[in-house]
């Protein structure tokens, strides 16, 4: 009887827990609280889901994750080396000295929407050859694990010291601490699945419970199928922010690129009209004042200023919802070179354009026999 009674228990708080999901899904499809009453009243046709449909999601969703949190731990690839470098690190005595929480708060270019993180810091001291030393690194991949209470003053605690250098510790050792950070990773997959998986059953769930009319609909109703729905999400908010990033990651990079072959010039400049100058060793020493550019900026190619090859930049303003700028290229007072970026969707375009413009000017600047 106990074993049905917590059957039953089971089961309500998976059902509790999926109409919590339901609700705010609903919520959120139905553009709130009237909108979802309305949509009850008059519900709308809810499509046929089949298994390739679900795998499709679980494809389509699980694996763009998986590739995100890949690229998080290679972008910490150098933590992650040196972690597996305290495999063989000394096993040593330590008390805590006290423990806190450290935070960071970051805010956008105007100052707000800031958001802070906290993350517990244990400071610890032990003891080697009469010398005493001091430490707080859990590991080299991740910050510590718990809450401030687990880690009371005068706890005794073991860390692991670098034989070569007594100074370096940690408290987690080897591939152990590079093993919870993929935990946690697993966990937001895991944490991801459990909600699509939520998400689909309520789907269906909603399927057979629509009016027979409603249902009728959605089966005579041609299907979108796997090539569908890859292309439903490939168009998601989600996936625009990853090529999004993509991008951005590309611009940084190519803006370090040399403007000048390893060299650097003193270029002169015009700002919304204010003049001034600056030394460009990249590409990003042009963009760095460009991005103080109210309306308009004009930058000289030739270190004296004169009219010979000049970039001109004018704000275009917001255009169907995106922020555009013209960017023009002249020798002395005839246009070489003129095109209108998309600086919401195609930023990279700018970089490509001043990039040519260089390379222009330093092709007029070589010999004739080069």
């Amino acid at each position: 009887m106990v074993d049905v009674i917590g059957v039953v228990l089971d089961i309500l708080e998976i059902m509790l827990v999926l109409g919590i999901f339901g609700l705010i899904g609903g919520l959120i499809a139905f553009n709130g609280p009237r909108g979802l009453l309305k949509a009850i009243r008059n519900p709308p046709v809810i499509p046929v889901v089949g298994v390739r449909d679900m795998a499709s999601w679980y494809t389509n969703i699980l694996i763009p994750c998986t590739v995100l949190l890949i690229g998080i731990f290679l972008f910490s690839a150098g933590g992650i080396v040196n972690q597996l470098g305290t495999s063989d690190w000394n096993e040593v005595d330590a008390i805590v000295d006290y423990s806190g929480y450290d935070s960071s708060t970051s805010c956008d270019e105007y100052g707000n929407e800031c958001t802070t993180s906290d993350w517990l810091v244990v400071h610890y001291t032990y003891t080697i050859d009469e010398f005493n030393y001091s430490g707080n690194r859990w590991s080299f991949v991740g910050n510590a694990d718990g809450v401030s209470e687990d880690y009371p003053t005068g706890k005794p605690i073991t860390v692991y010291v670098d034989p070569a250098d007594d100074s370096e510790s940690v408290m987690v050792r080897g591939f152990e601490g590079v093993l919870i950070e993929i935990l946690a990773g697993m966990w937001f997959l895991v944490l991801i699945a459990s909600i699509l998986t939520a998400a689909l059953v309520l789907w269906k769930i909603g399927f057979h419970l629509q009016p027979a009319a409603n249902r009728k609909k959605a089966l005579e109703a041609p299907r979108d199928g796997a090539k569908g729905l890859r292309g439903r999400f490939a168009s998601s908010d989600f996936m625009r922010e990853l090529r999004e990033m993509k991008n951005f990651a590309g611009m940084v990079r190519r803006s370090q690129k040399d403007a000048f072959e390893g060299g650097e010039r003193t270029l002169v400049t015009e700002i919304d009209g204010d003049p001034g100058s600056i030394v460009v060793r990249n590409l990003n020493d042009i963009m760095m004042p460009m991005s103080n550019m109210n309306e308009n900026a004009k930058i000289y190619l030739d270190e004296n200023g004169d009219n010979g090859r000049i970039i001109i930049f004018r704000m275009l303003g917001n255009i169907d919802g995106d922020d555009y700028l013209e960017a023009v290229e002249y020798i002395g007072s005839d246009m070489v070179n003129q095109r209108r970026i998309n600086m919401d969707r195609n930023a990279s375009d700018l970089l490509e354009f001043i990039e040519q413009a260089l390379e222009n000017a330093n092709e007029e600047e070589k010999p004739w026999w080069v």
